[in-house]
């Protein structure tokens, strides 16, 4: 898990997904394998000053390594044992501008193989969303992690809630990818591009159900 613990997160053998690379197999808790449709829930953290990207709290993983800290792989225990615990990553971010009570999304992006400090310092959009606000009195930016990522759908008669971070990462990559480019096209970021102006072909139907720190307009 990340910033919240996910409590309906029970095992079910009938959605484990078992991944075979070169030299093991992995387990997975999840598998979205044959999916039709699948419900999201999508919170967002309070607001995070620039200045916190050099301080304690933070995700220090990708996205990737937290799969792999969830999953059966041998790179699990070498996560636990550096982090004293089952370390989190955040798999989406956003960048906002505050002017006088005026709030306007500006980035939104993801951590998929990247933590989020190391997404932000090599981030050219990022670098120049905060370069362009620098100088503005009257304007404030902040930025927003994604604490929470829950999928619900139905896999064999069965009503599952699960975690991104228990999905195949290949699974996982596909959900956020999706997801992202529907907050794109639904939020018009100033500094994103790519789908905004043209809605994205989901690899599965989805919809957003529940929010928290971050409005929609469905």
């Amino acid at each position: 898990m990340y910033f919240s613990q996910n409590a309906a997160c029970s095992i079910v053998i009938v959605n484990t997904n078992i991944e075979k690379n070169m030299s093991e197999q992995v387990f997975h808790l999840a598998d979205i394998s044959g999916v039709s449709f699948y419900e999201v829930h999508l919170e967002f953290t309070e607001r995070f000053e620039p200045s916190s990207l050099s301080g304690d709290g933070l995700p220090f993983i990708s996205v990737e390594d937290e799969i792999h800290a969830n999953s059966s792989s041998s790179h699990r225990q070498k996560l636990r044992d550096e982090y004293g615990r089952i370390p989190y990553g955040s798999p989406l971010y956003l960048w906002e501008g505050d002017t006088e009570g005026r709030t306007e999304v500006l980035y939104i992006g993801q951590t998929m193989l990247q933590s989020v400090q190391k997404r932000f310092e090599g981030h050219a959009s990022v670098m120049k969303l905060l370069a362009d606000h620098v100088n503005l009195k009257k304007t404030n930016v902040y930025f927003r992690l994604c604490s929470r990522l829950d999928l619900k759908y139905l896999f064999d008669n069965t009503h599952l809630i699960r975690a991104i971070e228990h999905f195949p990462l290949k699974q996982a990559k596909m959900i956020i990818d999706d997801i992202e480019a529907y907050l794109i096209f639904n939020l018009k970021p100033r500094y994103n591009k790519l789908f905004k102006n043209s809605e994205k072909q989901y690899s599965i139907p989805f919809t957003i159900d529940r929010v928290r720190n971050i409005n929609i307009n469905e």
